[in-house]
């Protein structure tokens, strides 16, 4: 397993990866309305991550194929964190997650929780700063890690 830097090349791949992903985890997860929210603004809205002036983005590779992606924004916001369910509880998601965050020196690290994951943010340490919210029909719980 290798964490590695993700360039324009990437995109598609890792668009396809995030897709097969979201399909098993974070889809079932929301009603219609969020469901074709989901598809029309955030799997292609992908592109804008790639901007590595406000973007710090990584990729999670094993045997060749693309098992994690993350994203950090500004230094100080998490907009994505995705791995593979066929590695998932390895420490995969962990061992990236702590990656992104090592790259900044921000004292206070956000983001946007999908349901399925908050039990995963809270074993790193982040805790929960509101009650779970809706968006257009994506639910999702605002979480913060202070250091």
């Amino acid at each position: 397993m290798d964490i590695q830097k993700v360039d324009i090349a990437d995109l598609e791949p890792i668009k396809h990866f995030i897709s097969q992903v979201s399909a098993v985890d974070v889809l079932p997860n929301f009603n219609d309305q969020g469901k074709a929210e989901y598809k029309a603004h955030v799997l292609p809205d992908i592109l804008t991550t790639f901007d590595a002036e406000y973007f710090q983005i990584l990729k999670v590779v094993c045997a060749g194929e693309i098992v994690g992606f993350g994203a950090l924004r500004n230094g100080n916001y998490l907009t994505h964190l995705f791995v593979s369910k066929s590695v998932q509880g390895q420490g995969v998601g962990k061992r990236l997650l702590s990656t992104l965050l090592n790259t900044t020196e921000a004292k206070k690290i956000s983001l946007r929780s999908s349901v399925n994951a908050v039990g995963f943010y809270e074993s790193y340490g982040f805790e929960a700063t509101g009650s779970e919210a809706d968006f257009n029909g994506i639910r999702f719980v605002p979480m913060c890690l202070e250091r």
